[in-house]
């Protein structure tokens, strides 16, 4: 649910618009060969009614990209990726993906099925009431069910992480194994917590450059700064950008651990008038838009919408600014109901889980998801300290996911092969030119 659209998964992310690169028809069913990016595939479009209560009515077409499994015959539960953002495409740098999930293709199709709404599953006058994570994960199972997978091996990283737990509720025949990336609780708001979660990342970097002599010695009050040019830029702007905006880079530096650690640099330098290293920091993310995925912000309880401060943190201005962003948007958006039962931890689920977080996460730590063992008694989380959003960390993780694949429990699951493998850079004391 990343509001920057960063992925959780190393070697996930950019973006392809070659899927049907081989020039099969573009509502082709089943999936034919294909080529994307020099990896042979089966490519398809599966048509779904974009209103379930009217199968007649208008289709959606929803690209689908299947990479086989590199041994035959493959097994009979598929590898199933959901996508962050909301608005990210499962298929988008569909090799990278396949790349990523080497051990897991061994024996396993990966299935990368575009969410309605994302990618080339659109219409050119959608009707965004249905466009929604429930919509999106019942089109999920029809899929898994026309490909006559029995099962699927759900990967849900980030916003793709709520989405699978989604398709949990609403098919838990259908999910053999459940593996959550950086993600949230389906029951914890995500706003409700955003400030204090962002301050809690900050803190601890705060306390990671204090640990090192040459990092407190250059930026010895770097945190206080931050919080003072915070509330004096929201009174008066400066460098054409407000308080809040300066805390929205911030944040999206917080999610990559390659960038936060250049947070004190650029913090010191701007108190100083020096303006440089926030140019190059690049942007955060407001002005907020939600696009299509609007009836997912603005209907879905686990955004959090209805979240007030103050929270006590630098981030109390950013937070309460990026809410009514969205929920100005949210004015024109036309209201559909929920089910609250959709909406909460199953009370009791055999289902393995396995999740990934990081340990300096400043959207979705481990306190998102502090009662996963309670609901699902084979489960197994494993923090990478220091690190955020974004893992880039290496096969290790990919090893662990086929771990639990193969042996369909966390039980005895060696959660210890990252150790090690997770490197910090050190802390940006001049600029890097």
């Amino acid at each position: 649910m990343a509001l920057v659209g960063l992925s959780a998964i190393a070697g996930i992310g950019g973006g392809i618009d070659r899927a049907f690169f081989s020039g099969q028809a573009r509502y082709s069913w089943p999936p034919e060969p294909c080529v994307v990016e020099g990896i042979a595939a089966r490519c398809g479009t599966f048509v779904v009614p974009e209103d379930r209560a009217k199968p007649t009515g208008h289709t959606i077409g929803l690209n689908v990209v299947v990479l086989p499994a590199f041994s035959k015959p493959a097994r009979p539960d598929a590898i199933a990726y959901l996508a962050g953002g909301p608005g990210s495409a499962a298929t988008d740098n569909a090799a990278g993906r396949g790349q990523q999930l080497t051990s897991l293709s061994t024996y396993h199709d990966i299935l990368l099925v575009d969410q309605r709404g994302t990618g080339r599953s659109k219409r050119h006058d959608p009707d965004v009431t249905h466009y929604g994570t429930r919509m999106a994960m019942d089109d999920l199972d029809a899929v898994r069910t026309a490909l006559g997978y029995r099962q699927l091996d759900v990967i849900g990283s980030s916003y793709g992480a709520t989405a699978a737990q989604v398709y949990l509720n609403l098919h838990p025949a259908s999910v053999r194994t459940l593996i959550l990336a950086a993600g949230t609780a389906i029951d914890v708001p995500f706003f409700g917590r955003y400030a204090v979660n962002a301050q809690r990342a900050l803190d601890q970097l705060a306390t990671s450059c204090a640990s090192q002599p040459d990092c407190r010695k250059a930026f010895p009050d770097w945190e206080r700064q931050f919080g003072e040019l915070v509330r004096a830029w929201n009174a008066h702007p400066v460098h054409g950008m407000s308080g809040d905006e300066l805390a929205s880079v911030v944040h999206a530096m917080l999610l990559d651990s390659e960038k936060a650690v250049s947070i004190p640099l650029v913090v010191s330098r701007a108190a100083a008038g020096d303006y440089a290293a926030l140019d190059d920091a690049g942007s955060g993310d407001l002005p907020f838009t939600i696009g299509l995925m609007s009836s997912i912000w603005c209907n879905e309880p686990w955004t959090g919408l209805d979240a007030t401060g103050p929270w006590g943190t630098e981030f109390d201005s950013y937070t309460t600014a990026q809410i009514a962003a969205v929920r100005h948007q949210c004015r024109s958006v036309v209201k559909r109901a929920e089910p609250k039962s959709l909406w909460r931890l199953p009370a009791h689920s055999s289902v393995p889980v396995l999740a990934f977080v990081g340990g300096a996460d400043p959207q979705d730590p481990l306190t998102n998801l502090f009662n996963l063992k309670q609901h699902f008694p084979d489960s197994r989380t494993v923090v990478f300290p220091q690190i955020g959003h974004e893992f880039n960390i290496g096969g290790c993780v990919d090893e662990m996911m086929a771990d639990l694949v193969d042996r369909g429990t966390t039980k005895r699951l060696d959660t210890t092969r990252c150790e090690g493998a997770v490197l910090v850079p050190p802390f940006a004391l001049t600029d890097r030119r």
